[in-house]
């Protein structure tokens, strides 16, 4: 299975990169030939998940979170050429409460999906925080998983803490952290990371976008 998660520049105020546009994530996404594709969660310069399903080769799946807008919660998808899977949407941000990690259990099973025979689970964003530093959930009984992707809606902080906690959950298996980058620039490296049980792929940056691959 090849895995590649992109991070685009998205619009700040002291950018030094022209940010990503629609067009020219849909451009990179084409090109792809991997089984799975993740994007960072939600920014207003996402494609929508009709048109990142047009332009995905045969075969590849990606992950795209989009916002109907109207006040309802924000969709996260796995999207191939052949079709369009809607998940439930994000549970909570920050600072669980006992009902919120009970909800992201009730969920877990509509968050996994078979790729390429391997489990893959989608924890939005803040929903890392369901899982200790060590990789235990805080409640409830462990998920399980092959391939746990984590996509954020921007660079996240306490990386001290994060890291560490993104190793353990990777220890016989692969973590997928990417974030939408609104630095303008590349020279933060927190802004999309892949472990492989316990060690970080190599990242690569150019233009508006930086990636991460692998393959297991």
């Amino acid at each position: 299975m090849k895995i590649c998660a992109v991070s685009p520049l998205i619009k700040s105020a002291n950018a030094e990169i022209e940010p990503a546009t629609a067009e020219n994530i849909l451009d990179f996404i084409g090109d792809c030939e991997h089984d799975l594709v993740v994007l960072p969660g939600y920014a207003e310069s996402h494609p929508s998940y009709q048109s990142v399903a047009t332009v995905l080769k045969p075969g590849v799946f990606a992950f795209v979170e989009t916002d109907p807008g109207n006040d309802d919660k924000r969709v996260p998808w796995l999207v191939s050429s052949k079709q369009q899977v809607s998940m439930p949407s994000q549970i909570f941000s920050k600072d669980p409460k006992a009902r919120d990690l009970d909800d992201l259990q009730e969920i877990w099973d509509e968050r996994t999906h078979n790729i390429c025979g391997r489990m893959v689970l989608f924890a939005i964003c803040g929903e890392i925080n369901a899982f200790r530093i060590n990789g235990l959930v805080r409640r409830g009984d462990n998920p399980p998983y092959d391939v746990l992707v984590n996509p954020a809606h921007t660079i996240m902080g306490f990386f001290a803490y994060l890291g560490p906690k993104l190793t353990n959950l990777s220890e016989g298996r692969v973590v997928v952290h990417v974030a939408n980058n609104n630095r303008g620039h590349h020279r933060i490296t927190t802004d999309v990371r892949i472990y492989v049980n316990g060690e970080i792929m190599d990242r690569k940056s150019d233009g508006s976008f930086a990636w991460s691959e692998c393959e297991i």
